[in-house]
């Protein structure tokens, strides 16, 4: 008969090894995706000609002007599949606007004024000044990925009468050390003088591209991201989010300083707040960046406040505060992207052997159980706010709007929404496309 101590140390190697084997098939799973892609909905899309390899797309609603972030350099450079060679990096990249107010028109290309030095742009997000009224300048913040530095963020002027974009400065923190996309905050920190605002930033990886731990991150597939906090203001950076599986999308929510965050590789889409956990800790007094008086300055305490589980990696998020509208766009097949970017890090020009599908999702509040651990949507549920005690509460729920297997476009990177317009970019697809979710 075995000893106690061997079934102890038995059953504990079995739990052990259950709870490393179920993460990883998880992944493993959700990397695979579905057997087969579904087509539907490509009808209510157009193409647009111009761009190409976009990381970024942000609509500036109050012109309808869609902004995107477009790099030849991008197949040399993609950081969130770690894949890149930086010594193919040559050609600079560059911002692209495209007019809502005439569907189907071309893109334009724009030249930054008063800009000297490399060019390879990520993530687009506004000063949340800029969104109101009928703008005469919009604060344009992009994340720029020099080859071989920490990314920085870029403050660029757009004038819409003269489509005219002026560099303004540029803001670098050792935080950003794997900056993917931004989201600019509503927060009353906003810059006195030139109107930058404080800002969140995702990095896409824990660990610098050069740093050893990066790939034991990326072959175990370790929560290790974080999200950062710029205060205008101050002119400094924190870390105010941590332990992330490559949050890929950003956008803020309705309430300040708080936003949705796409965790591509735990497939989930996460609401996170702001909270006052420790006025102690959270509280710091500065000398203004702006005025330089005496500041006192309250760091974001980032807390989880609604997760969605999906079976895709959504990368493209974004959240329309007016309408309450929130769309992702996603790849159901994970590893036929990867294959994808690898076959055209080797050659740009070479047609890919497979073929990186994508899905545009839309949330929709449902009726749900109160008390339910994995709550169903209950659509035909009789909802009564006023019942007491209540037996249903409101829960989103993300459901497919249009899908594609590949064939007519694929490889997101991106998603802008504004009323019933949708705007989708691509790491490797020429031109992007403009879609409508009316329902």
């Amino acid at each position: 008969m075995p000893s106690t101590t061997l079934v102890v140390v038995s059953a504990l190697t079995a739990l052990l090894g259950m709870a490393v084997y179920l993460p990883m098939q998880r992944t493993t799973t959700l990397f695979e995706g579905p057997a087969v892609v579904e087509n539907f909905g490509m009808d209510r899309c157009t193409r647009v000609s111009g761009p190409a390899y976009c990381d970024d797309v942000r609509i500036q609603r109050n012109l309808k002007i869609g902004f995107l972030a477009c790099d030849p350099s991008l197949p040399y450079r993609n950081f969130a599949a770690s894949v890149f060679d930086e010594a193919k990096m040559s050609e600079d990249g560059a911002l692209w606007v495209y007019d809502l107010n005439k569907p189907g028109s071309p893109a334009e290309k724009l030249t930054i004024k008063g800009f000297n030095g490399p060019f390879h742009p990520s993530g687009i997000t506004f000063a949340p000044t800029s969104e109101d009224g009928t703008p005469a300048r919009v604060v344009v913040l992009v994340v720029n990925h020099v080859p071989l530095e920490v990314p920085r963020v870029e403050v660029l002027y757009y004038y819409p009468a003269r489509k005219s974009l002026v560099y303004k400065k540029t803001i670098s923190s050792e935080y950003f050390f794997a900056a993917n996309k931004i989201t600019a905050s509503s927060s009353p920190m906003v810059h006195q003088h030139d109107d930058t605002p404080s800002f969140f930033v995702a990095n896409d990886h824990g660990y610098n591209i050069t740093d050893w731990k990066r790939e034991y991150e990326e072959k175990f597939n370790l929560p290790a991201s974080s999200l950062v906090y710029y205060n205008a203001r101050a002119d400094k950076a924190q870390e105010v989010g941590w332990r992330f599986q490559m949050p890929a999308g950003i956008v803020a929510s309705h309430e300040a300083d708080s936003v949705w965050l796409t965790q591509a590789k735990g497939g989930t889409v996460d609401l996170y707040k702001s909270h006052i956990l420790s006025a102690e800790h959270q509280e710091q007094k500065v000398l203004s960046a702006d005025t330089r008086e005496p500041l006192t300055i309250t760091w974001p305490g980032m807390m989880n406040e609604e997760i969605m589980h999906t079976k895709m990696v959504n990368v493209g998020i974004d959240y329309e505060a007016e309408s309450k509208t929130l769309v992702t766009v996603s790849h159901p097949k994970w590893n036929d992207y990867l294959e994808v970017a690898k076959e055209t890090l080797q050659d740009k020009d070479s047609k890919p052997s497979k073929k990186a599908g994508f899905v545009l999702s839309r949330g929709n509040l449902y009726p749900v159980r109160v008390g339910e651990t994995r709550p169903k949507p209950r659509k035909d549920a009789v909802f009564d706010p006023n019942e007491i005690p209540r037996r249903y509460r409101y829960q989103l729920f993300l459901e497919p709007v249009i899908s594609n297997d590949g064939s007519d476009f694929g490889s997101p990177s991106a998603v802008a929404v504004a009323h019933d317009r949708v705007l989708i970019s691509s790491h490797y697809e020429q031109g992007f496309l403009d879609c409508s979710i009316a329902q």
